[in-house]
């Protein structure tokens, strides 16, 4: 019985060690799985911290300046932190589509035939015909006619601004001067103007004063406001004349008339006019 006894007791000391060795490997199981988990994490936080350093002086902020006109509306993007870079060609039309509104638009006698020859020879099908038509003697809008001598108009371009392929709208003021020198306000425009470079021959002179063919083919202006409206016509008023009725209070009764002479104590007589001024007689 006591050999019994032992075996038992032999048998459960072997299972409390085999208990006792598979909780410790259990253990130094889930320890080592939680140490390759916090090691991940922390590879992947020095990776996001590595991004973040490295990637935030890239991350910039670029301001727009906008320009609003308050009496057309007029939305201009201005960009003063950066100078503006333009392409030589861009440059070169630009340059081209300013010196052709202001030969149009401008008027002096002294300069008409220089504005005239340029205008002509620059513009092509109905910008040309509408020109040339507009510039005879005989048209009442013609600046010739419409203007009287010694009127001066000069143009200032504010902006060139490209629409589509081979179409600008550009903005631009006229003011008058007249022969006494007086300014007049300045009126504010907005030409579409289609326009082409063209290599058809040409004459010598003529390529000196337009060397690639720049050719405007439409030519459109519209003012840029449009024109105040006139006031309404106040309503004429009517006299109605008076036909000495008493006048009425608020009730519709007859407001009492003032009399026309007051007797004072004294014995003296005093006569109220019809303005309420009282008289003493």
């Amino acid at each position: 019985m006591k050999q019994d006894m032992k075996q038992t007791r032999e048998d459960y000391l072997q299972a409390a060690e085999s208990w006792g060795a598979d909780r410790h490997a259990e253990l130094s199981k889930s320890r080592r799985t939680a140490w390759i988990v916090a090691s991940v994490a922390a590879a992947i936080a020095l990776c996001e911290a590595l991004a973040l350093v490295f990637l935030t002086p890239l991350k910039t902020v670029e301001p727009y300046t906008l320009l609003v006109d308050r009496h057309t509306g007029y939305v201009q993007a201005l960009n003063p932190l950066a100078p503006a870079k333009v392409s030589g060609d861009t440059a070169l039309t630009q340059s081209f589509l300013v010196q052709y509104v202001i030969a149009r638009e401008n008027y002096d006698v002294d300069s008409v035939q220089n504005d005239y020859r340029k205008v002509a020879l620059w513009s092509a099908d109905r910008a040309r015909s509408d020109y040339l038509t507009l510039m005879q003697s005989g048209s009442a809008a013609s600046p010739l006619v419409k203007y009287p001598r010694g009127t001066v108009v000069e143009t200032q371009v504010k902006s060139v601004s490209p629409v589509s392929a081979n179409v600008a709208l550009i903005r631009f003021d006229t003011r008058r001067r007249d022969a006494t020198g007086d300014w007049q306000p300045a009126q504010s425009w907005v030409a579409t103007i289609r326009y082409r470079y063209t290599g058809e021959p040409m004459k010598q002179e003529d390529r000196v004063f337009n060397p690639l063919g720049f050719q405007v083919l439409r030519y459109r202006r519209d003012p840029e406001m449009l024109p105040a409206a006139a006031p309404a016509a106040a309503a004429p008023v009517t006299p109605v004349a008076t036909t000495g009725a008493a006048p009425v209070g608020a009730d519709g009764q007859p407001l009492p008339q003032p009399p026309s002479s007051i007797r004072t104590r004294r014995g003296d007589t005093v006569k109220v006019l019809p303005d309420g001024t009282q008289v003493t007689l």
